[in-house]
């Protein structure tokens, strides 16, 4: 059944051989939109690979969480606890209906002795999440959470999209929503909800975008968007 799964990254790197290995010895979940993974603290219990679905890494306190990255289909998560032999250093939450393969030790272990190309793709991996770590650290420290929102919302509103209507059946013309609750978002860019709602506001008001109903939105000024996601301050 594996083998008909979309690309995943990790299982196409190996030979048969040790692909064969790795797959025997893992173990195949299911998590509901919001279920938790793993918390903060607990100890590793392999490695995370989704095949379908999203999952969202966060860490906070105080009732303030921040996202550290996300992983969708492909992704392997997990690692850095897993090599260390540590506890997770974050919390791992589905963000819809997700499936994951889980590897284990002894999985990874065999399949790293008979296909040495596996630990090439995750020394691959783990140096593109320091570099894609580096740069969130460093848009939420020296980005204002306007240009930030902005940014967000001119990718969200590039990206492909079907058709939608209101809840009275009427069209609505490029509307597009926001993927996610105010307060995933918040958590997304680094901030908190009430900054997102006044953000938000602050972005209508200038012209930028418009809300179209239903908690959909559109780009009045593509311009004004793309200077703010640029120089907001």
């Amino acid at each position: 059944m594996m083998q008909r799964d979309p690309r995943i990254p990790v299982l196409e790197a190996l030979t048969p051989a040790g692909r064969e290995i790795l797959l025997a010895r893992s173990i195949e979940r299911h998590f509901a939109t919001g279920e938790i993974l793993w918390s903060a603290g607990e100890r590793s219990d392999g490695i995370a690979v989704v095949l379908e679905g999203k999952v969202r890494i966060v860490r906070g306190s105080g009732g303030r969480q921040m996202v550290i990255h996300s992983g969708e289909v492909g992704a392997t998560l997990g690692e850095v606890p897993f090599f260390t032999g540590g506890a997770y250093p974050a919390t791992a939450i589905a963000a819809e209906p997700t499936r994951c393969l889980f590897l284990t030790h002894a999985a990874v272990t065999q399949a790293m002795a008979a296909d040495p190309a596996l630990a090439i793709f995750f020394l691959r991996r783990l140096s593109q999440r320091v570099e894609n770590l580096v740069e969130r650290v460093d848009q939420n420290t020296v980005s204002s959470v306007q240009k930030r929102l902005a940014r967000f919302i001119l990718e969200r509103s590039q990206a492909p999209v079907v058709a939608s209507r209101s809840s009275s059946g009427k069209a609505m013309r490029n509307a597009f929503s926001l993927g996610m609750t105010q307060s995933a978002l918040a958590e997304e860019i680094g901030t908190v909800r009430e900054v997102v709602v006044r953000t938000l506001r602050d972005l209508r008001q200038s012209g930028a975008i418009e809300s179209v109903g239903d908690g959909k939105f559109r780009v009045a000024s593509l311009e004004t968007l793309k200077q703010l996601a640029d120089s907001g301050t």
